[in-house]
């Protein structure tokens, strides 16, 4: 095979001026070499450190973006018109360290070399050795430039890459750390070295867990991170409880996975944890304290089922006819009565109360205590209290309010309290066939005529008792006629809503009795709450219901 020579620049300096000069000497003949050193883009340098002159092959010239002719500057007495700035000292201070200690180890060092022809940068690693006489001078020096720059930006890529990395889980709150096959940590985030108590993640790398926990925790950690390297399984969001060997405890919400090499391999596992104590401890302190609440509340629901059996045995269970016989003409005038009690909690605010006056006279009243249970249920039985001392005025209405409005006004004003209840109160007279009704804030009655009308007779406003003073309570009289009924209720019956949110109100159970015809007493109470229910369609209620009725008839 004809062998052929390779060109070589050379760029030397003139006797009388320090502008370089190149030339391409015919001086080896290397066909093969040639080949292997422009696959590899190596390039081939001489520098005669004496006289200055310095020899690059095409591939040197190439890196450099100039043609094989061109006059080429001398990268080691001219770095200033081919190394970046940046690196230009560091190359200067290498070459100069390199060239005044002779040593067997080659030159290397890396540096950005300007092409003057894109005028972008590559990078290169120069390589090299010297020639020294006999004074272990350096005479000449002579290596290769190889371009590593496909290299040094995936190096310079992979480090921006780890400290994107490195800044994210440093400013992560989550413990991540990553622990080799020997559950030794290799890696961790600030919140992993804050958690264990030292200065820098730095420091933990090397520690095991026997460091810092308990043996008992130690050994469940071993024992899990060990499955997870032989099945490749991980732990996610479990609830952990850490010993520390000083003897506290703490939570932490811990996934673990394991860590693979590229082959495949596993590494090690790879720990993420978030400190969860404050939030165990606050549910653990709610739990006691859902315990505490739940027995006193067990205690108060017995408290309340005993105030409700008192309550129902003060409450009428069966209210006694009502008789008188004229004497002149032997006919005997009667009432006939019936109610209903029906509290939605345990105790109500709704009471009543039926008790004759005189001879031939009955007081019918119906008393509705703002709010529900408890409190309601006490200002309904001190109500059955004050009733006794205002008997005497029973057959007057209106002062029978009054007189007990005043009362109750005092008791709320004594306690500070703000509450007040509504009341209606009928007074009839079997003797005299007269009705007197008053309401204190209350609906009017319902009364079913003898032709089967069902209305609700005028009443003046008047305010609810314990409001005001010396509020005005105003009466109607009505004319008893035989086969009348009257129906008194609390607001549990018209204020019932359906699922849309309206109010049966006391007109749709007046159209209903109307339509049903009740034959007595009973059978209009009954009717009533039924035309409740349908109109709900629930068998359910959300407030007290009280029906007191009354039925008159003569034989």
């Amino acid at each position: 095979m004809e062998s052929k020579s390779v060109q070589i620049a050379v760029m030397s300096r003139n006797s009388d001026s320090k502008t370089p000069r190149s030339s391409v000497p015919n001086v080896f003949n290397w066909g093969l070499v040639r080949k292997a050193l422009r696959a590899a883009e190596e390039g081939v340098y001489c520098w005669n450190i004496e006289s200055d002159e310095i020899y690059y092959t095409e591939q040197c010239l190439r890196m450099m973006g100039l043609p094989v002719r061109e006059i080429a500057p001398n990268i080691f007495t001219h770095p200033e018109l081919t190394i970046h700035e940046e690196d230009r000292q560091y190359f200067i201070n290498a070459v100069q360290r390199f060239l005044d200690r002779p040593t067997s180890s080659p030159l290397r060092v890396e540096v950005r070399l300007l092409n003057q022809r894109s005028r972008g940068w590559r990078w290169i690693r120069v390589n090299g050795l010297t020639e020294r006489n006999k004074e272990k001078k350096a005479v000449q020096l002579v290596g290769v430039w190889v371009d590593i720059t496909r290299r040094k930006m995936a190096d310079l890529h992979a480090m921006e890459d780890r400290d994107l990395f490195r800044n994210l889980i440093n400013h992560l709150p989550d413990n991540i750390y990553y622990k080799n096959r020997e559950s030794r940590f290799v890696m961790a985030n600030e919140a992993t070295a804050r958690k264990m108590g030292v200065r820098t993640p730095s420091d933990l790398i090397g520690c095991k867990d026997t460091h810092f926990f308990s043996a008992d925790t130690v050994e469940v950690a071993r024992e899990e991170e060990l499955e997870i390297m032989r099945t490749g399984v991980p732990i996610t969001n479990r609830i952990h409880k850490e010993s520390w060997k000083g003897g506290e405890s703490s939570w932490c919400r811990l996934s673990k996975f394991p860590w693979f090499a590229a082959d495949g391999t596993v590494k090690g596992i790879v720990g993420i944890s978030s400190d969860i104590t404050q939030l165990i401890e606050t549910q653990q302190r709610y739990r006691l304290m859902a315990e505490q609440l739940d027995q006193r509340n067990r205690a108060l629901e017995k408290e309340i089922s005993l105030a409700r059996e008192i309550q129902l045995a003060l409450q009428s269970q069966r209210i006694p006819n009502r008789e008188w016989r004229d004497e002149e003409t032997g006919t005997r005038h009667m009432a006939k009565f019936h109610h209903m009690y029906l509290p939605c909690t345990g105790v109500a605010g709704d009471c009543f109360e039926v008790f004759p006056v005189r001879d031939s006279g009955v007081g019918m009243l119906i008393c509705d205590v703002m709010g529900h249970g408890v409190r309601a249920a006490l200002i309904a039985s001190m109500l059955r209290g004050l009733l006794e001392q205002f008997v005497s005025l029973a057959d007057t209405p209106g002062l029978f309010l009054s007189s007990l409005n005043r009362q109750l006004w005092g008791i709320f004003e004594k306690a500070n309290l703000t509450m007040f209840t509504t009341a209606c109160y009928v007074y009839f007279d079997l003797r005299k066939h007269r009705l007197t009704i008053t309401t204190a804030g209350h609906p009017a009655p319902i009364i079913l005529g003898t032709d089967g009308r069902a209305f609700q007779p005028l009443m003046r406003r008047s305010p609810a008792l314990g409001l005001l003073e010396n509020a005005p309570f105003r009466e109607s009289d009505i004319t008893l006629e035989p086969g009348m009924k009257l129906m008194l209720f609390t607001d549990g019956l018209p204020e019932a809503r359906n699922q849309e949110g309206d109010e049966i109100g006391a007109a749709r159970i007046m159209d209903f009795l109307q339509q049903n015809a009740p034959q007595n007493i009973k059978e209009m109470l009954d009717f009533s709450l039924a035309a409740m229910h349908k109109f709900t369609q629930s068998p359910n209620q959300d407030d007290d219901i009280c029906l007191l009725g009354v039925e008159f008839s003569e034989e």
